[in-house]
């Protein structure tokens, strides 16, 4: 059996990047957002849980959707893109809102 060890830093550029495209992408499920220096704040709508998410969860989230490999093959590409390049050109909302997602609930649950 073989194992492959992923080495992977998101920059903070990347996540600040992936947090302004998820402001375009989670107003569906989160009835609150606010970025700061430390992270971004996000309250979902529907149970009014908050959630705090730093650049080290969302580069946590990445990595469990790069080897969970659980989205469909447009958002695996971009994810997986990201992962090797750091690049987040391909990351749009939906994808942003899927990483964060990830990010606060340890899955996607909603779109």
């Amino acid at each position: 059996m073989a194992t492959v060890t992923i080495e992977f830093t998101l920059s903070r550029d990347s996540y600040n990047s992936i947090i302004e495209m998820a402001g375009y992408g989670v107003d569906y499920w989160a009835s609150y957002m606010e970025s700061t220096k430390k992270g971004c704040h996000f309250t979902e709508d529907r149970t009014g849980e908050k959630f705090f998410i730093t650049p080290e969860a969302l580069e946590r989230a990445l990595l469990e959707l790069h080897t969970g490999a659980s989205l469909n093959v447009y958002y695996m590409s971009a994810i997986r893109d990201l992962i090797a390049t750091g690049e987040t050109g391909r990351v749009g909302s939906d994808i942003a809102d899927a990483i964060v997602q990830q990010a606060c609930f340890g899955k996607v649950i909603y779109g």
